[in-house]
């Protein structure tokens, strides 16, 4: 049985409604949606996802690089009990191997004592701990590191599909379901029951809702849809080129940074 055959809207507001009638029509409604907003919701889940695990990769490096380029010679300057050049002639140049060797091999190598040792692995780890910046791409894309490129394209899908997903012709063919989605909770028995002074507006929203579907308005919306999807998924095509990610990232800089601090920090 088709839609209107189930539900005349004419009818709904009178005497007669039938709320078990009217919660069918609402779950056909639902289950009818296109499944291209179903595609387009799953790729924005994804993105965002993306966009964190993109984000934890990028601070994990720049702590790592932090590690490797700081020389035993910058730590414990004013507090140390060995003199660092003692461990330069040990071989141990880094925070970064400092953190490998750990306390025990440090002492064995440099032939410190336990708590030398100890302070300056701490020192090191003081280097290895998060600090503010950590996530951003380096100011020359010309030396970004992978992570760097894999944070901003992230977030360049993720400024793409959100774009789509929110776009009004996206929004106005979802409209039919998200609204049958509320309409649906409104006429469960439990509020039913509770609110029967509000039964005239849901009555009449179903009606409206029947009437929206009945004008034809909901379908002309696909067509532009799936154009912007196909946009999409070319840029993002486009993506796998690192030197189109740094070009985008030239103008697009302050957006893309406002938009890693909304969804992961």
């Amino acid at each position: 049985m088709s839609p209107d055959a189930q539900l005349n809207p004419a009818s709904v507001p009178g005497e007669s409604f039938d709320r078990t009638l009217a919660r069918q029509w609402l779950r056909e409604q639902i289950a009818q949606e296109p499944p291209v907003l179903v595609r387009i919701a799953g790729l924005h889940k994804e993105a965002r996802s993306q966009v964190v695990r993109a984000c934890w990769a990028k601070k994990e490096r720049s702590r790592q690089d932090r590690l490797r380029s700081t020389p035993v010679t910058g730590l414990l300057r004013k507090n140390a009990d060995v003199n660092p050049q003692h461990l330069v002639g040990a071989g141990v140049f880094t925070a970064d191997h400092i953190l490998e060797l750990g306390a025990s091999k440090l002492a064995a190598r440099a032939h410190i004592d336990a708590n030398a040792a100890a302070k300056w692995v701490n020192a090191a780890r003081d280097v290895k701990r998060k600090q503010d910046g950590d996530e951003i791409p380096g100011a020359q894309p010309a030396q970004w590191a992978e992570e760097d490129v894999a944070l901003v394209r992230a977030l360049l899908v993720l400024d793409s599909v959100t774009v789509l997903r929110f776009a009004s012709h996206t929004q106005g063919l979802a409209y039919v379901g998200e609204r049958a989605r509320v309409l649906l909770d409104a006429t469960s028995w439990m509020r039913w029951k509770l609110n029967a002074g509000k039964h005239a507006g849901v009555i009449a929203d179903i009606t409206e809702l029947a009437e929206w579907i009945s004008s034809g308005r909901a379908g002309s919306h696909g067509p532009q849809v799936e154009s912007h999807l196909a946009r999409h998924l070319t840029m993002v095509d486009e993506l796998r080129d690192p030197n189109e990610v740094a070009r985008l990232w030239g103008y697009r800089r302050d957006d893309l940074l406002e938009l890693l601090r909304e969804e992961a920090l």
